[in-house]
């Protein structure tokens, strides 16, 4: 019997070793990167004495590269070994992580060195994904994607709660350089598994067409392709409206009086709810239908973001944000197999690359759109707003099945 038909049906994807070495790598160093997030924070403010404007700063430098180089980054993966460009990245990536340990420890950090380490990092990380989406399909049959898609979702989600409590940890004992240089030491697990997996590699078509018609090529793909198209508008969407509470949930912690520790308690509910969602959908049969478990997961969200915006008790709130995470997983997943699936090999990074413009680069705007929603309707009104955006939204698949019938099965 093979491994993987020895494996729970939840984690049946880890069967295959190369899946399996793969997202040993990415938990790790998923781990380490959460570690250095809160580091950064905690540096900007404590050591560097930087206002909350300045913190605003080190996060967009560190997202901003997403929101330009993916398109860019897209075309890289349909035209580079995946798996070498992913190692290169890491190694960058390991590269920032102890130059910021470096600079810790001697105490020759400054607010601008710290600024343009976090852009090089960001920009590294941009071109990273799509290449690290689009790979997910060569690691195990197609069988298993999405229970593949889950559980890497599933590590994503569980790195959130490791990595900051290990980082409250070794900061209040060693200090922030260890921090960096432990993250440091994380992207090393990740280099080691991508060194030794051997990814299937499907023949791609000889192409001399320069890369801005690359580009252009997996615009027009998605655009004659509805069904794509609606796909990535549903993570559009899902993203700009749905993602209200989590800009507002510091100033919902205050109505509640519950302050900075009732947040930390609300934002791990929802954490909590997303890894949940995640192995839910993991034990799904490949089966399951991607385009019923994306509607029913948008109106779902729709719903209980309605209750959340006027729940009345933090304790009510909590057990609502768990289940918002888990839907909001059974949605992102969903469209995640659903468009890999029926994406052509040569074209998979350029696609990836749009989804993670709509995932990733969509959050600026949205959490730009939240603040000046709740400042001027009130942050109860501003999730509502969103949430009915997203009931709305989710309806109208409902009405409208054709929009996704060319794939409804994800082939």
């Amino acid at each position: 019997m093979a491994k993987e038909d020895r494996m729970p049906s939840t984690f049946r994807s880890l069967g295959y070793r190369d899946f399996r070495y793969f997202w040993i790598g990415a938990l790790l160093s998923n781990v380490g990167t959460w570690m250095q997030m809160i580091a950064l924070g905690a540096l900007v403010v404590f050591v560097l004495k930087g206002s909350a404007i300045t913190v605003g700063i080190v996060q967009f430098a560190s997202t901003i590269p997403v929101l330009f180089l993916s398109m860019f980054a897209g075309v890289l993966a349909d035209r580079v070994n995946r798996r070498s460009l992913l190692i290169v990245t890491q190694v960058l990536l390991l590269v920032q992580a102890v130059a910021l340990g470096w600079l810790t420890q001697v105490r020759a950090i400054t607010v601008p060195s710290l600024i343009a380490i976090v852009l090089a990092g960001g920009v590294m990380t941009a071109l990273m994904f799509p290449a690290w989406q689009a790979m997910l399909p060569d690691l195990v049959p197609r069988k298993d994607l999405l229970n593949a898609i889950a559980l890497n979702s599933a590590q994503f989600q569980s790195a959130r709660f490791i990595g900051p409590a290990i980082a409250g940890l070794v900061l209040a004992g060693i200090g922030y350089a260890a921090v960096f240089y432990l993250n440091g030491f994380s992207y090393l697990t990740v280099i080691v598994a991508l060194a030794v997996i051997r990814p299937k590699q499907e023949a791609r078509p000889h192409t001399d067409e320069s890369p801005f018609r690359a580009l252009t090529g997996g615009l027009r793909y998605a655009r004659e392709n509805t069904c794509v198209l609606v796909y990535l508008a549903t993570v559009a969407v899902s993203t700009v409206f749905g993602f209200f509470y989590i800009y507002l949930m510091p100033i919902v912690a205050k109505g509640y009086g519950i302050g900075p520790q009732g947040l930390g308690y609300l934002m791990a509910a929802s954490g909590l709810g997303a890894v949940g969602g995640a192995l839910f959908v993991a034990r799904l049969p490949h089966e399951t239908r991607k385009d019923i478990l994306v509607k029913t997961g948008l109106v779902i969200v729709g719903v209980l973001l309605l209750a959340f915006a006027y729940s009345p008790s933090p304790w009510l709130s909590m057990a609502l944000l768990v289940a918002i995470g888990g839907a909001f997983m059974a949605v992102s997943s969903g469209a995640n197999t659903a468009i890999q699936s029926m994406v052509p090999h040569h074209i998979r990074g350029r696609i990836m690359a749009l989804f993670v413009l709509c995932f990733m680069g969509m959050m600026p705007f949205s959490s730009l759109l939240a603040g000046a929603l709740g400042e001027k309707v009130g942050v109860g009104a501003a999730i509502a707003i969103g949430a009915a955006v997203i009931l709305a939204h989710g309806s109208l698949l409902f009405a409208r099945p054709s929009l996704l019938l060319p794939c409804r099965d994800g082939s």
